[in-house]
């Protein structure tokens, strides 16, 4: 790796960082956001959902932004955009407002998380690659153990939008860095711009996504649901015929008979399908359930940062040693291990067993996620290395974006039920006006019970409690058999290595 090449990866390697930290600062800050702003859980929800889902609708759009008009353009205006987005959720004081600058910041990852990857393709050839990809991630996990620990550190001394203001400087350092250290690099013959496939494919998308938000609330049989449901059907049917119709299609479905890369997309996002879930909601369980601090909730979730920190910079060497398939599966395999033992906790439960998940979460993904993510853009050809790598981008946050619906979805009908079954047993005495805050979430419910008597606080506490600590074994049950499936498909579909050559990396025949 030479030193102009080095220069590059750290350029970019800021930006992961920028974005991981969002990322983990917002998981600290969620029973912060609850107690200060008041949010439905709806709203709880679309404060998260707003930040992935735009990521995830418009990140193949960006990419081919980048392989035409030059990714390095790209990138700079992604750190300006997600710059001005932190600043504006720093200073907005309600729900709706913090919603759309939550999409403002995303509009800037959107446009970063492509270019990145692009750039370190077009750059970097071979073992480096491999190398750079590891290093890249390994960042992001830096991003993730710092995350945590700086946001409990801000949360305990200044207001929650302190927690946003951090992304700010590093998104000016991005940007004065690219200027300097990156290349200008486009496409040589890009493919043209699909207007039509972009407003059908974010359309169906965002009303899937919609539908699976809404649903807790509305109930599965309401026609916002329903009519919800219809439309993503319809749009995203729509977008496949017309996709398959064009000789250019914004996303090229025969790559997915490419085993690798298929199998590598699987890997990504059954992965961040099953972390974001559990990180939604453990947050709450750490702070509410178990109550701790802010910081002391950064501490709890310090293990998963760490351990994806120090996996990822060994990721390339154990796959060089081992082969890729056998690196991914490892990976997998711990997830698989650390979701395992956060199915079995309870109210009771200490700091040790979740410490112990979260280690085997953390260092799982480090393992697996350069290998996978070398797997999938090591076939791209030159003219859609942009495409290829917001489909990889998009692939992971539409996975993270639909685990929150899904889990938000499941836990909290989960929570509901178990609360309105209680008033006509042991919490019959709570008054009606309280019972609607008690049952909407287990935030409300902690400030709620403050409010009453002793006894009946503690019993309200008890079931609200064990009430959601079921909803939160059940959604990372379902993580579990997501990412387990996703482990068999890899173990039978992922290619054993890249072959490398001078010329070009390629995956070996699935049957190597």
């Amino acid at each position: 790796m030479s030193l102009k090449q080095g220069f590059v990866l750290a350029v970019l390697c800021f930006t992961i960082l920028l974005i991981s930290l969002d990322q983990t600062v917002l998981n600290i800050a969620l029973p912060t956001l609850v107690r200060d702003l008041h949010p439905s859980t709806s709203g709880l929800e679309w404060i998260i959902d707003s930040y992935t889902l735009t990521q995830a609708v418009l990140l193949i759009f960006s990419g081919a932004l980048g392989d035409r008009f030059g990714r390095r353009r790209m990138f700079v205006i992604g750190s300006a955009l997600f710059g001005g987005g932190s600043l504006g959720c720093a200073l907005v004081h309600s729900t709706w407002p913090l919603v759309a600058m939550r999409v403002l910041t995303g509009l800037g990852a959107t446009a970063l998380m492509p270019a990145t990857l692009a750039i370190i393709v077009a750059t970097f050839e071979g073992h480096n690659r491999g190398r750079a990809i590891g290093i890249w991630a390994g960042i992001g996990g830096i991003g993730g153990a710092a995350g945590p620990i700086l946001g409990g550190v801000l949360l305990q001394h200044f207001w929650w939008g302190s927690v946003f203001l951090i992304n700010v400087p590093i998104a000016i350092i991005a940007i004065i860095g690219a200027m300097f250290a990156i290349s200008e690099t486009k496409a040589t013959n890009p493919n043209p711009i699909d207007p039509v496939g972009v407003v059908l494919s974010a359309g169906g998308l965002t009303a899937l996504t919609y539908a699976l938000i809404v649903a807790p609330n509305k109930h599965w049989g309401s026609h916002v649901v329903l009519g919800s449901l219809a439309a993503a059907v319809i749009l995203l049917i729509a977008f496949f015929s017309w996709d398959t119709r064009l000789d250019d299609p914004l996303i090229d479905l025969g790559l997915f008979r490419n085993a690798g890369f298929s199998a590598g997309i699987g890997a990504v996002s059954s992965m961040f399908f099953a972390m974001f879930g559990i990180s939604f909601l453990l947050s709450q369980y750490i702070q509410f359930v178990q109550k701790a601090t802010v910081l002391a909730v950064g501490i709890r979730f310090l293990p998963m940062a760490v351990g994806s920190v120090i996996a990822s910079n060994l990721s390339s060497r154990i796959a060089h040693r081992f082969g890729l398939r056998n690196a991914v599966l490892a990976g997998m395999s711990l997830v698989i291990v650390g979701l395992a033992l956060f199915t079995t906790v309870s109210v009771g439960s200490g700091s040790l067993i979740v410490g112990v998940a979260f280690a085997c979460v953390g260092t799982g993904m480090g393992l697996s996620i350069a290998p996978a993510s070398n797997a999938v853009v090591s076939v791209l050809p030159e003219a859609k290395v942009g495409v290829g790598s917001g489909l990889r981008s998009m692939v992971q946050w539409l996975g993270g974006s639909f685990a929150v619906a899904i889990a938000g979805t499941v836990s909290t009908s989960h929570y509901r039920s178990h609360v309105n079954a209680a008033y006509g047993e042991t919490l019959r005495a709570v008054p009606p006006a309280q019972r609607g805050a008690i049952s909407d979430q287990i935030g409300r419910a902690v400030l709620t019970a403050r409010r009453l008597p002793s006894g009946l606080a503690g019993r309200v506490t008890s079931v609200t409690n064990h009430a959601f600590v079921g909803g939160l074994r059940l959604a990372t049950l379902i993580g579990l058999v997501v990412t387990t499936v996703a482990a068999v498909a890899v173990g039978a579909y992922l290619p054993k290595d890249l072959e490398i050559d001078d010329e070009e990396v390629k995956l070996s025949s699935a049957a190597a």
